[in-house]
Parts: structure tokens; C-alpha cells; sequence
């Protein structure tokens, strides 16, 4: 017998994995710490997440995921992380869908057996906007419709990992129009039947779509690497915890809880007051249109050395970030009751951070007059009621269209461009990243590197005696 719930219980995490392997035992004490700190004393299955969504970048070397294709075997240790999440209240999650663009991976879940809760209408986007327009960077996302009894709702998740380094927010506000732009989901989710019209197909921004979006944004501090917090000897520059577990605040896993050096919440308060996903968010209003955040009150979760410690030439960054978009009104659907910074994973450069919250079963209202305004100037076409169907003025050009249907025309033109690039020319030019990456970084690449060398050498020397000799016969010379 089906019961009915009111709101969906989710856990969001995000985790740049440093192209490093990750190990399942590891990634599943990582998520338990989650629901141990969140409710220390579980005993009933309903204190369990109904969905979790990960979001991975750099989940293993480039050479291993571009040329050969082994991406599968390191998504396999948190499939089994998640699946296998028993042990408390005998619980367990199945795999719903994962969603790929080059080195990014979303994973969605679904907690199994659940009477009340069903997944249907899985689609998925993909978008590559690296070196070359390469899954180096990209996001990937994935839309299920999400119902219990007689209500519904749909929710999108999607994985990201903008432009790394200093000094291009510009950059990154950028990459999230790229992906407001060229984020597709189609019925079915196959796109090989897609129209030219782009009248079968649904953008990011859509009415009733609840959003979430997670990576490594990279967005930085905006601050020199040597500058301090003013009164460094009370607040000073927080670092993580180290190798050795602090008894006193162990999360029952063996794993350390971030430490702080100083005080926490004046820390972030100065600190955070420059970090540019804030400006870009919220002061200049250049990206993550009508999307909120919960209150940061973590560390900076980049960038860690070998050590643990805090790279000196850079400056300690919230990289890693969970972001909603909260479409009911007054922002009263989404709540988020944690938000906060995992124990260390060894061996990245990366701390994961993880969002738990509930989102109501039911349909939420539309996009906003306001954001649809906004959205149109940033030339991002949304799915309304109100532009369903293309139209195009007669006798003026579409680069010079300024409607929401050239706008939306725009988009959809270049969506099918993208599409294409994806299947061809891009993955080529990944094979291509990929096959100079190996020869560069391993050691059986190096040695067919040097073989090469030393062949087209010898080649040329030979070519030149030869020649030599040739001249040297024709004019007499011994």
C-alpha cells in the first residue's frame, strides 16, 4: 500500500576528485559522517535522504577517461558507496541515472524499496565548454519528475566545473550562461530526433523546474595570496584538520571534522565578504540568475597540499558550492538544514561539500516576470507558456532579432550546433587531449614518446648521410 509525503528529503554533494581514484570504503563513511552529524541518533528509515545527487569533477586521470574510456571503473567505487549504504536502518539507494560531460559526472539515487516515492521522465544534458570547447570543463545534468500519491514535481540537477583560476570571474559568469544557453532535455531524452524549431526540447530555465547546481565553480577570493584578515592573531587564515582524528569531535567514522585557526564566523565574514560568486551573484548580477545559497560558515575547501595545509600561492577559496533555485514563492519551497564541508578525502586538492534539505511535492509557480526580463538581457531563452513557439520578424535578420522568440531562436540554434560538436569534432579533439596526456604523464607514455624521438632522429641522420653521400658521389668527392 502507497503513502503519500509531503516534501522530498535530498542530499546534495560535490566533490573535485583531483583525478585521483577514490576508494569506495572511504567516499562511504564520508556520506555517512552526513547523516550521523545531521541526526547522531538514527533509528527509523525515514530519516534517510529520499534522493542523493553527486556531483564529480576530475573523477580520474585525463588520458584514462578521454582515450580509453575508463570512466565507468572510477564511478563504480560511488555507485557501490551509495548502493550499498546499509547499516543503518538497513537502507538502501538505487541507482537512478548518471550524466557525463568529459571529466564532470552527476549521479542520482533513489532510496529503495519507497512506497511513496516515484522517478519518471529521466532526461539528461550535456555541456562542454573547456579548452576547445572540451569536457575538461562542462556541466552535466540530469531532470527526473519526482511524484508520491497524487502530487508531483521535477527537479534538475546539474553537475558543473566552471573556468579555474584567479582573476576570471568574468570568465565563470560566463560559463554558467553557456550552460543556461545550451542545456537541453528532450522527450524521451534522445536527441537524435530533435527539431531545427527547437519545439521538442526544454531549457534550464523552465517553468515548475526546481534547479540545483553543484560543482567546483571555481570562483575565487578576490584577494592577493598574501593578503590576511585584518587581526590575523584572531581570526587568521583557517586550515583543515589534520591526518589524526580529534577525538573530542570524531563523526563515529574515524574521520577529523574541519578545525578552524581563529574564529570561525568573524572569518567568514571578512573573508567571504570577497568572494566573487557572491559579487557575481548578488552585487553585479552577471550569472546564477534567481539562484540562493545557505549561509556559508565553513572553510575555504581549496586549495590543500599533499599535507593538508593550504597552498601559500594561492588563496584559500569556497571552489566548491551548492547553489537552488527556489521557485515557489517567497522562496518558501527549498530548505536547506545543512550546509557545510566534509572531512578531508586524502590525496585532492579539493574539500567535498555536501547541502541535506527537503523540497515540496508540488508544482511550483512560473519564472517570474522579473528573472524572464533579466534572462532575455543576458540572451537566455527560458521554457514559458508564453514562447512555446518560434517567430521570427520578417525581413530582419536573426543576429538582429531582440524578441524572446529570436532570442529563444538563437538558443536553439546554437544548442543543435552543440549537439553535433559534441559527437564529432569535440570528442576527436578529446582523444586527441587525451593521447598527448598519456604520453606526457606516464611512464609507458614517455617511453613511446622517447622511442618516437629517437626514431625520427635516427630517420633524419640517416636521411642526411644518405643525401651526403649522394652529392658527394656526384661531384667526385670521396
Amino acid at each position: 500500500m502507497s503513502t503519500e509525503q509531503d516534501n522530498l528529503k535530498i542530499l546534495l554533494l560535490t566533490f573535485n576528485c583531483g583525478q585521483v581514484p577514490q576508494k569506495s570504503p572511504v567516499i562511504r563513511k564520508a556520506l555517512l559522517s552526513t547523516l550521523v552529524q545531521e541526526t547522531p541518533k538514527l533509528q527509523q528509515q525515514t530519516d534517510l535522504p529520499d534522493l542523493i545527487f553527486i556531483s564529480l569533477q576530475e573523477l580520474g586521470p585525463i588520458y584514462d577517461c578521454f582515450l580509453w574510456g575508463n570512466a565507468d571503473a572510477f564511478l563504480t567505487p560511488f555507485i557501490d558507496a551509495v548502493t550499498h549504504l546499509t547499516g543503518i536502518n538497513h537502507a538502501d539507494f538505487g541507482h537512478v541515472a548518471t550524466c557525463s560531460a568529459g571529466l564532470v559526472f552527476g549521479m542520482l539515487f533513489c532510496r529503495v524499496p519507497s512506497a511513496s516515492i516515484k522517478i519518471s521522465n529521466v532526461r539528461t544534458s550535456v555541456v562542454k565548454f573547456g579548452y576547445f570547447e572540451t569536457g575538461l570543463k562542462g556541466a552535466a545534468s540530469i531532470r527526473v519528475d519526482v511524484s508520491s500519491g497524487k502530487s508531483s514535481t521535477e527537479l534538475t540537477f546539474v553537475a558543473a566545473h566552471l573556468t579555474a583560476n584567479e582573476g576570471y570571474r568574468e570568465i565563470r559568469d560566463h560559463n554558467f550562461k553557456d550552460i543556461a544557453r545550451k542545456a537541453a532535455f528532450f522527450p524521451e531524452n534522445n536527441i537524435s530526433l530533435r527539431k531545427e524549431d527547437g519545439t521538442d526540447r526544454e531549457f534550464l530555465y523552465k517553468d515548475g523546474s526546481q534547479v540545483f547546481i553543484l560543482g567546483d565553480l571555481n570562483y575565487r577570493v578576490a584577494v592577493s595570496p598574501n593578503a590576511q584578515p585584518s587581526q590575523p592573531a584572531a581570526t587568521g587564515v583557517p586550515r583543515a584538520a589534520s591526518a589524526v582524528p580529534d577525538q573530542g569531535q570524531s563523526t563515529g567514522n574515524n574521520l577529523p571534522i574541519q578545525k578552524w585557526v581563529g574564529r570561525q564566523h568573524s572569518f567568514v565574514e571578512e573573508w567571504f565578504g570577497n568572494d566573487e560568486l557572491s559579487i557575481s551573484r548578488k552585487h553585479a548580477g552577471t550569472a546564477f540568475f534567481g539562484y540562493n545559497e545557505a549561509d556559508v560558515t565553513f572553510p575555504p575547501t581549496y586549495k590543500f597540499n599533499s599535507k593538508r595545509e593550504y597552498t601559500p600561492r594561492r588563496v584559500p577559496s569556497w571552489c566548491d558550492r551548492v547553489l537552488y533555485f527556489d521557485m515557489f514563492e517567497g522562496g518558501s519551497g527549498v530548505k536547506i538544514d545543512k550546509y557545510a564541508s566534509l572531512p578531508v578525502v586524502e590525496e585532492s586538492d579539493h574539500i567535498p561539500v555536501y547541502a541535506m534539505g527537503t523540497v515540496p511535492i508540488k508544482k511550483p509557480g512560473g519564472l517570474s516576470e522579473e528573472l524572464v526580463t533579466i534572462l532575455h538581457k543576458n540572451d537566455i531563452a527560458a521554457s514559458t507558456v508564453t514562447t512555446s513557439q518560434p517567430f521570427l520578424s520578417r525581413g530582419v535578420s536573426l543576429d538582429r532579432q531582440v524578441s524572446p522568440f529570436a532570442i529563444r531562436a538563437r538558443q536553439v540554434n546554437l544548442q543543435n550546433r552543440h549537439i553535433i560538436a559534441c559527437t564529432g569534432r569535440i570528442k576527436t579533439m578529446e582523444k586527441l587531449i587525451g593521447g598527448l596526456m598519456y604520453l606526457v604523464l606516464t611512464p609507458t607514455g614517455n617511453g613511446i614518446l622517447l622511442a618516437a624521438i629517437v626514431g625520427l632522429v635516427s630517420a633524419y641522420v640517416s636521411l642526411r648521410t644518405s643525401v651526403f653521400g649522394v652529392n658527394s658521389y656526384r661531384t667526385g668527392h670521396t
